[in-house]
């Protein structure tokens, strides 16, 4: 069985909040000494390590069991048809031309 409505609709809360507040996801960016064509697939692994971990997280608490093998695969492709945004996003805030 896939996401259920409210959990679709906390999966896009905390996306949104992701992209509202980049600095906070991609603090860990400016402290390393990383090739900046590695930068954006760095911070991309940031943005979808930090939405994993609030949703998993928020998931857990509310129904007393992990993500079955649906619910896994409907997470990921919600998160992956928000791909485009994530990446602009991330290219915004680090300043790398498109």
């Amino acid at each position: 069985m896939p996401l259920d409505v409210i959990q679709e609709k906390s999966l896009t809360e905390v996306i949104d909040y992701a992209l509202e507040y980049p600095s906070m996801v991609l603090a860990a960016t400016k402290s390393g000494n990383i090739l900046s064509t590695a930068l954006v697939d760095f911070s991309y692994g940031l943005y979808i390590g930090y939405i994993s971990g609030v949703f998993f997280d928020k998931f857990l608490s509310e129904n007393k069991r992990f993500l079955n093998d649906e619910e896994m695969t409907d997470f990921y492709a919600k998160v992956a048809s928000r791909n485009p945004e994530i990446m602009l996003k991330i290219k915004a805030h680090l300043k790398v031309k498109q």
